[in-house]
């Protein structure tokens, strides 16, 4: 996993990418052996480790290498057992939300690994009799213009709730009397701040934007689909 993308937003040297990836390597030698001997490997000193945790906003070197353990290097070991796998933001518009998917023109977005979830769903409404369409252009306000069609929906999957093409869906649904539904693995993304109703489907490994790592994301997002489709059955 790229660690210049968890910290993207945070202009880093060599030597503290060099130390970021040396404690990836083995956190566990870093917490026993201590912030000196990790400089010494580093060809740093420990002052700049503690200004480098301060500049990425942690308290100090150990809370640096306790983050970077338990949200980087151990979910490579076994991320595929979680139960509790899909929350909804705000929780109150889910009825509404059901009541509406017998009526509503609905248009489902989505790219790279999420393209195949956004088929799913779109392939599941077909078959249980929902309007809907499937927007696999990346851009919704040519879209807008080629079709005359109105939709009273978007439903966009993003994994990050952030990449290129999720933003520019949002920014082109501002002021439009359209709600905005979503399927994402972090709840405080653009995406998920954006959205009517979020679905948060867990996601143990929320930087690693290549979906290198195993990963139940794509399939916790089906699953969650599914009780939705379970939820809106049992109110028909």
């Amino acid at each position: 996993m790229d660690l210049k993308n968890i910290f993207r937003d945070i202009k880093l040297t060599k030597t503290e990418i060099a130390v970021l990836q040396y404690i990836q390597n083995d956190p566990e030698k870093c917490i026993r052996e201590g912030i000196r001997t990790a400089a010494a490997h580093c060809y740093s000193n420990p002052s700049s480790l503690v200004r480098l945790a301060k500049k990425l906003k942690f308290s100090g070197w150990l809370e640096m290498v306790y983050f970077i353990k338990f949200n980087i290097t151990m979910p490579k070991l076994d991320v595929t057992n979680d139960v509790d796998f899909m929350k909804i933001q705000p929780v109150e518009q889910l009825n509404p939300l059901l009541q509406r998917l017998q009526h509503d023109r609905i248009l489902i977005h989505g790219s790279g690994f999420s393209q195949l979830i956004a088929q799913y769903i779109y392939n599941k409404f077909l078959v249980i009799g929902v309007n809907a369409s499937l927007a696999l252009w990346p851009d919704y306000e040519i879209l807008e213009q080629k079709t005359a069609a109105k939709f009273d929906s978007i439903w966009i999957v993003s994994k990050s709730g952030r990449s290129s093409s999720a933003l520019s869906w949002v920014k082109a649904l501002e002021n439009k009397d359209i709600d905005l539904i979503c399927f994402t693995g972090d709840y405080q993304s653009p995406l998920a701040q954006a959205a009517d109703t979020s679905f948060i489907i867990h996601d143990p490994q929320k930087f690693d934007d290549d979906i290198y790592w195993s990963n139940p994301f794509f399939g916790y997002c089906i699953l969650g689909f599914e009780h939705l489709l379970k939820q809106w059955f049992m109110q028909k």
